[in-house]
């Protein structure tokens, strides 16, 4: 099962914390962290290109609320930032 570097790091770190989360289309947001949990890129599991991983959710905090999945290979931000103290937390490299 994968563990993506952002879930890796977001690991660390407890339910409800903010983050702001940059995206590679240069888009930032502000995000609470909700859960974590396994999952899989929705093929069948004898096709060659099934993966599981884990993933982290964070919940929307200005619009409408929604969830979003951090994890896998899609759905990995530019870099990440703990609201409370200003710290990157995770920046994507090259090889990410």
């Amino acid at each position: 099962m994968d563990l993506s570097s952002p879930v890796k790091e977001l690991l660390h770190y407890k339910t409800g914390t903010l983050l702001q989360i940059t995206w590679t289309d240069g888009l930032a947001g502000l995000y609470e962290l909700d859960t974590f949990y396994d999952t899989d890129n929705g093929l069948e599991m004898e096709e060659s290109e099934y993966r599981e991983f884990h993933a982290a959710l964070v919940r929307v905090c200005n619009g409408d609320g929604g969830l979003l999945e951090i994890g896998g290979s899609e759905n990995i931000p530019e870099s990440v930032t703990l609201v409370e103290t200003g710290d990157v937390i995770w920046r994507r490299c090259d090889n990410e």
